[in-house]
């Protein structure tokens, strides 16, 4: 369990972490209103991922995002355009593509090499807590308030799947390895697993979390699920029968 909850974007190969001196980087680029928002509405560790081939990390900030090379620490990119504060953000697999989510009720997706906005994606009703891209680059799958998880064509925008079932926010998702299945995580206590081609529920995971899920994944062989509580537990999962295997 603990090489899969191992936040590798929050250190460099050397073993020092990153977080403190890229959060004083990114306050010089904040206002004053935009650093207390920050502040009581953001934890910084969720908010933050990495390409580790590219070299690069993303840093979500308020309203903003910032792209820093790893290395150096210097600031390659600001992405703006969101409208209320971004909860996550991710790149795509090549490093090239960055999604954000945010309360605004929108997903974007970025140019990570120019810092050029590609897409905005829209149609949630609530705000978007949550967002990943499949393994291939070609769809994103998004997590909302409203009670749905959405996948979007990461090519052009078309929204391809709504994925309802969930009764409360649903705040964590990402796919499986070979890109066929997603899981979900909801304030509900239930994680879902989800077929990304009809859009099907095809398991829930449920009875054991006493309090929201409030993140979930995939292990790297698609095997086993990890889900995250806030009733203060890691427990891990069979992806075939939904069979608890360790908390």
């Amino acid at each position: 369990i603990q090489s899969m909850v191992k936040t590798r974007s929050m250190r460099r190969p050397d073993g020092t972490t990153l977080m403190p001196e890229l959060w004083r980087r990114v306050a010089k680029f904040l206002s004053p209103s935009e650093i207390l928002i920050f502040k009581r509405t953001s934890r910084l560790g969720q908010q933050v991922t990495a390409d580790l081939l590219s070299g690069k990390i993303v840093v979500a900030a308020g309203r903003k995002a910032f792209i820093f090379d790893t290395e150096t620490n210097k600031l390659l990119h600001i992405l703006e355009g969101h409208t209320d504060s971004i909860w996550c953000c991710k790149f795509s697999k090549d490093g090239r593509r960055v999604v954000t989510a945010s309360d605004d009720n929108t997903a974007k997706i970025w140019d990570a090499v120019t810092g050029t906005l590609l897409l905005t994606l829209s149609g949630h009703t609530n705000w978007v807590r949550a967002c990943a891209f499949s393994p291939d680059g070609t769809r994103v799958v998004t997590a909302s308030f409203d009670e749905t998880a959405r996948v979007w064509n990461a090519e052009n925008g078309t929204l391809l799947l709504v994925l309802e079932g969930h009764t409360s926010y649903v705040l964590g998702c990402a796919f499986s390895p070979n890109g066929k299945r997603i899981v979900t995580a909801c304030d509900d206590r239930k994680a879902c697993v989800w077929c990304t081609e009809t859009g099907e529920c095809q398991l829930i995971i449920e009875g054991e979390h006493t309090d929201m899920v409030i993140c979930c994944c995939f292990s790297h062989d698609g095997k086993y699920i990890l889900t995250s509580s806030l009733d203060k537990t890691t427990r891990l999962w069979n992806v075939t029968d939904g069979t608890l295997i360790k908390t």
